[in-house]
């Protein structure tokens, strides 16, 4: 029997970690679309994608901060609040994240060389990189507008809204590179175009819903010692966290990749499948860091321990389903990725080690969502530098070169990366839970 603190968790979390999932559907068939142009078209749209996470990594790490500043100031019922919040931000991200895709823009051809672009589709790549940079930037500020809806625990109109804006990208994509109706047939250009659309018709609704909250008559833009302390030292914590995961990552895939193309290629396909149930982890984070941040005032320290425990429990539950789902139909998930035979064996093997991955993932997102709104952002920002941009590398160069495991030493280390932040983020949370408990002891009113 679900208590009133499950039904809460759940009516936050299961639309912020649906989101995550229906925007893969999405974004794969955006690929599909792409990939009818031929090999140098998804060549073109992939290359922009580190650039593209490059700036989103800096606009998602603002979001979260603002996330949780709305979160705690929506447990201390100060309504009135989070217009200020909001439009303070809103200076800092249009100032430098506007400077900084400026330079993007002005930069992009020696950005995409850098990032590995080959002369043969990069005028492609360009065409689809100053097209689209605008878009990334729209997206960066509903990001930014959608983390006041997040924080209010609304992630159900999230949910709604990035859904919308998605279809409309989907749907402009077939008109436009393909040329159906009057439409003209724009090829590269058109996929870029349909973003653009998707992320404008995502940008009006966030303002359409915040307009009738009347959360732009709240605050000024004006800046203060008081907002930046306050700001600063939330997102210095995620921002370096998830720089530290980019990094990390980019190292990482290097050295799989050198493990040659059959190897790469199954990689690639388990990836893809891994972000599934990363993406839904991150919305169950979001649901644990929201809640937290609700109940982070002392006098409400028995519910913050229920979120907790409830946090803990559907993480379980859901980890469970999503390792027997894959384990028992690992061959066929591979199959519906790859038809070489070649590939099955090791395939089928790495795919296991995505279900078993499963529940270090979701357990350590859980809990670092729950420490970022217990002021905790450093912390976690430090044990995940140790253990993705540090160990991680170190472990993989380990297993992949002195070890010889291949492939299955690479996800072994991955494996490991997720356990040791896992046990890291239990350590802390620990000792989080301790602190409160003795202090509401000494403190019950």
């Amino acid at each position: 029997m679900l208590t009133s603190y499950d039904r809460n968790y759940l009516r936050i979390g299961l639309p912020a970690a649906l989101e995550g999932v229906l925007m893969i559907f999405l974004s794969n068939a955006d690929i599909i679309m792409v990939g009818t142009l031929g090999t140098g078209a998804i060549a073109a749209v992939s290359i922009f994608t580190q650039p593209r996470m490059m700036l989103l990594t800096v606009a998602r790490s603002v979001a979260a901060a603002v996330t949780i500043l709305i979160a705690e100031r929506f447990g201390q019922d100060r309504h009135d609040t989070y217009g200020d919040i909001l439009k303070k931000t809103m200076v800092l991200v249009v100032v430098f994240l506007g400077l900084a895709h400026i330079g993007f823009f002005i930069h992009l051809d020696s950005i995409l060389i850098w990032m590995g672009a080959q002369q043969d589709y990069l005028p492609d790549a360009m065409i689809y990189g100053l097209w689209t940079l605008p878009a990334v930037f729209i997206t960066s500020v509903t990001t930014l507008m959608q983390a006041v809806m997040f924080g209010r625990g609304e992630s159900m109109s999230v949910l709604s809204i990035n859904i919308q804006g998605n279809v409309v990208n989907v749907v402009l994509n077939a008109l436009l590179i393909f040329g159906l109706g009057p439409f003209p047939e724009l090829g590269l250009l058109g996929a870029a175009l349909g973003t653009v659309g998707g992320t404008i018709w995502s940008f009006l609704l966030t303002v359409h819903v915040l307009s009738a909250w009347r959360i732009f008559d709240q605050g000024n833009y004006r800046l203060t010692r008081a907002y930046l302390r306050e700001f600063l030292g939330v997102f210095g914590g995620i921002f370096s966290e998830q720089g530290f995961e980019r990094i990390g990552m980019v190292v990482y895939t290097r050295m799989v990749a050198e493990l040659g193309t059959i190897p790469y290629a199954v990689h690639s396909i388990a990836m893809n499948f891994c972000d599934f149930y990363y993406n839904f982890c991150n919305g169950m984070g979001k649901a644990s860091t929201v809640l937290a941040g609700h109940s982070r005032d002392q006098n409400k320290t028995d519910e913050w321990r229920r979120y907790l425990w409830t946090g803990m429990r559907w993480s379980l539950t859901f980890s469970i389903v999503a390792f027997l789902l894959t384990y028992v139909f690992r061959a066929e998930i591979f199959g519906i990725y790859a038809h070489d035979p070649e590939l099955f064996p090791l395939g089928s093997l790495i795919i296991a080690y995505v279900a078993v991955v499963s529940f270090p993932e979701a357990y350590q997102m859980v809990c670092a969502g729950i420490l970022r709104a217990s002021g905790k952002t450093t912390q976690v920002a430090a044990y995940s530098f140790i253990s993705i941009t540090v160990l991680r590398p170190i472990i993989t160069y380990v297993f992949l070169y002195e070890l010889h495991m291949g492939l299955e030493g690479a996800w072994l280390s991955l494996a490991l990366d997720q356990s040791m932040r896992a046990a890291c983020a239990a350590v802390l949370l620990r000792k989080v839970y301790h602190k409160r408990h003795s202090d509401h002891a000494l403190n019950p009113c």
